[in-house]
């Protein structure tokens, strides 16, 4: 079976995009129907916590396929955010549900045809794309200031969506 035919069969494609404070989480039918989409924090406990949030999310839209970024490529990210994306691709694989990964290279290649080499370019054409999400640009980031937690549900768009091209279900 096809990775596009494992998502269809139960019809749903998770894409989770991790955060400082938590993660952040979209849900697609096809590439221009998110059906839900949220920001899940936590003060304390933090790892138990999103990995429990995470499973219910899983338990309760039962995606075919969970989209995340590569977390052993990118060096960037804190073993505690590395060790959080272990235990959610570990928690999807024990339901079945296929787990690909990929890197920021692979999204920025993806929304190059659009001229969007940068997140915030890339959140623009995901904006465009996307009526459902127009209304949640987050604001720039200035010098000092920081990042607009809104910016997560766009990384985590920008991951669906790069899964849906690699599949061949849209041509970016």
């Amino acid at each position: 079976m096809t990775r596009t035919a494992i998502a269809l069969s139960s019809g749903l494609v998770l894409a989770v995009y991790p955060t400082a404070r938590g993660f952040a989480w979209v849900i697609f039918e096809s590439p221009q129907k998110p059906v839900a989409w949220s920001l899940v924090h936590a003060r304390t406990g933090r790892g138990d916590h999103l990995v429990r949030r995470f499973a219910r999310i899983l338990d309760r839209y039962a995606p075919g396929t969970v989209v995340l970024e590569d977390f052993e490529k990118t060096s960037r990210r804190s073993a505690r955010i590395r060790h959080l994306c272990q235990e959610m691709a570990h928690e999807a694989m024990i339901r079945g549900m296929e787990t690909p990964v990929f890197d920021n290279d692979a999204v920025r290649m993806v929304f190059a045809k659009y001229g969007a080499m940068t997140r915030a370019a890339i959140t623009r054409v995901i904006a465009d794309m996307i009526e459902d999400f127009r209304h949640r640009m987050p604001r720039p980031q200035q010098t000092g200031n920081s990042e607009d937690v809104r910016q997560s549900l766009f990384d985590a768009t920008a991951l669906v969506l790069t899964y849906f091209v690699y599949c061949g279900d849209i041509d970016c």
